[in-house]
């Protein structure tokens, strides 16, 4: 469980992020925006890479919380496909809602423990769909989530790079028309 301290850090660094790029922040002024000392700081994490990797934890506690607000208001109790608009329109508009901590977490994926979060995917959502579908092989599994997590990641890069430039309705018809409807 996070502490006071930590919260008001996590919540800091989403607060400049809105006002500045990653690179551009500094500890000093990430203790200064919580109104905690550095020594705080420094009692949690190593670096803002550290601070960087819970405040994207702490954005996906919050979607999955928001999403689970949608599906429940949803008036159908279905399996949706991984790419109806019921999933991706949520997932869109918070990946717009929080577009830079996005872009810094696609440009550096490997210090976000990037296998262990596909690895949880694999496990929560594809496989069981997969199976659902008759595709019990666990390296084929791997691979057709694998292809699917590419494909929706390009996208997003895509989207972002463009500042999300397209509307999320559009985004959701483009997802639509690159994967088949099975997933």
């Amino acid at each position: 469980m996070a502490t006071k301290a930590q919260i008001k850090l996590r919540q800091a660094l989403i607060l400049l992020l809105d006002e500045a790029d990653f690179d551009h922040i500094s500890v000093s002024k990430i203790c200064q925006t919580a109104g905690v000392n550095r020594s705080t700081f420094y009692a949690y994490y190593d670096n803002q890479y550290d601070l960087l990797e819970e405040a994207y934890e702490y954005l996906v506690e919050l979607f999955r919380a928001e999403f689970a607000t949608y599906q429940a208001a949803g008036s159908s109790n279905e399996e949706q496909s991984l790419v109806s608009e019921q999933y991706l329109k949520p997932y869109l508009q918070f990946v717009r809602d929080h577009a830079r901590i996005y872009r810094i977490y696609l440009t550096h994926q490997r210090d976000f423990h990037h296998q262990d979060r596909f690895d949880q995917l694999v496990a929560n959502i594809f496989r069981p769909r997969y199976q659902k579908h008759g595709v019990m092989d666990e390296e084929k599994i791997r691979y057709m989530s694998s292809f699917f997590m590419a494909g929706i990641t390009q996208v997003i890069s895509r989207w972002l790079r463009r500042d999300c430039h397209e509307d999320i309705d559009e985004m959701v018809e483009i997802i639509q028309a690159c994967i088949p409807q099975s997933q």
